[in-house]
């Protein structure tokens, strides 16, 4: 009797039916790819839904008809939609995170240092635009941390540390932002090595008295470098003042903690979204401004005796035992009608990168979410100006860049009106 034929193998699936499988068509059906200028559209139709909802709230309110129900439900799903929206451009920062690890390897070759790398919240999501453009302020971060940061094996071993140094890059959600930090337990910042080197460079006069806090913030003056030896990696005075400026056109801002011999630590506070910000609007004369809440530590009326005169300088602010200089941004703006008198206007407290500052206005009208416009695509950049914003009202508020601002009125010492002649410089 002959044998049975073997049962036949059965053949592999061919790739289309692979693609038309219930599996792998049920998997597609969850994702859909948008063109990205179709999705800008429709931040932008969002951010003008918001404007129209505020303004029709302040016509109902100048008409005195009360609270209306069906107004603070459409307030309601419009912050649900705006967030939504925005939450559709949001990527994971390992979009960035994951060029790093390459990074420390070629720094490895470059500095003959061991470095290990440890990444916590890669996942961890921000507004698209964000993520293109912190790559290279977190590059810069890198490699200073891997440069100027940790010590060789053998200068490790000396002082009682593993010869492999550790930077660690981490982000987190932190009050409706972002934190991304750069540590390393490397050698800290040498202080009185830093105070020597912006003397010998002419950027602090030599019997200036500086906090730690102004100490660190001087690594970040254009130009400078404690680099010995001019390398591929440092010594060129490139790179720190950049870091800080482009963190602060991204709306957000650094700080530096570190120890002598234990390590340093980075951390930039960025907004999630460019699009939006929470604002409080003041009055300056005739004009309207919007302050970033992020900047505001607090506002108050002062008493005669808490406002002190020195000279021909801004006025200083005590503000528990600190003195802090007072800017009168109407002055400084060139915006006429504005309060002179510090004890006549209302002073807001602020805190930037540099440190803080009182900025002087007239009146607190509101505090509320505004939709940034951008000034530098409807007209042209504005040194000091983030962007504008459409009020209820219809008024075209400006916002301030108040990290630009301080920076100015520090750098320059200026307490005139001319400041805004050269805004746009």
């Amino acid at each position: 009797v002959p044998a049975a034929p073997a049962p036949a193998e059965p053949s592999a699936p061919s790739l289309a039916e692979v693609a038309n499988s219930p599996r792998v068509a049920a998997a597609a059906a969850q994702t859909i790819r948008v063109d990205l200028d179709k999705l800008d559209r429709l931040v932008n139709l969002v951010g003008e839904l918001v404007i129209t909802q505020a303004m029709l709230a302040q016509r109902l309110s100048e008409n005195e008809m009360g609270s209306i129900p069906e107004l603070s439900d459409l307030d309601h799903l419009t912050r649900e939609l705006q967030d939504s929206t925005m939450a559709i451009r949001a990527q994971p920062m390992k979009t960035v995170f994951s060029r790093v690890p390459r990074i420390i390897r070629e720094l490895e070759v470059e500095t003959g240092k061991r470095v290990r790398l440890e990444v916590e919240g890669e996942m961890t999501e921000v507004d698209k635009t964000v993520v293109e453009r912190i790559g290279e302020p977190l590059t810069h971060l890198i490699r200073n941390a891997v440069d100027h940061g940790l010590e060789t094996p053998a200068d490790r071993k000396a002082v009682g540390k593993d010869g492999e140094g550790v930077v660690t890059l981490s982000a987190a959600h932190q009050s409706g932002r972002i934190v991304i930090t750069v540590a390393d337990d490397g050698r800290g910042i040498d202080r009185a090595r830093v105070k020597a080197k912006a003397i010998e460079r002419g950027i602090i006069a030599p019997d200036a008295q500086l906090s730690e806090e102004e100490i660190d913030n001087l690594i970040f003056a254009p130009g400078f470098s404690t680099a010995a030896v001019v390398s591929n990696i440092s010594g060129r005075g490139v790179g720190m003042d950049v870091v800080r400026k482009n963190i602060q056109a991204l709306g957000g801002r650094i700080g530096i903690q570190s120890e002598l011999g234990k390590g340093s630590s980075f951390s930039l506070s960025l907004p999630l979204t460019l699009a939006v910000l929470d604002g409080m609007i003041v009055t300056v004369g005739d004009q309207t401004f919007v302050i970033p809440l992020t900047h505001i530590v607090e506002s108050l009326r002062p008493g005669i005796d808490e406002v002190h005169f020195v000279g021909g300088q801004s006025p200083l602010l005590d503000v528990r035992g600190t003195y802090v200089p007072v800017h009168r941004v109407g002055e400084q703006l060139g915006v006429g009608g504005a309060t002179r008198q510090p004890e006549d206007a209302v002073l807001i407290v602020v805190e930037s990168d540099q440190g803080q500052a009182v900025l002087m206005v007239d009146s607190i009208q509101d505090q509320r979410q505004v939709v940034v416009k951008s000034l530098e695509a409807n007209y042209r950049a504005i040194h000091g100006l983030a962007g504008a914003t459409i009020l209820g009202d219809g008024r075209v508020a400006l916002i301030l860049d108040v990290d630009a601002l301080i920076g100015r009125w520090r750098r320059d010492g200026r307490n005139g009106g001319a400041f805004i002649e050269d805004l746009a410089a």
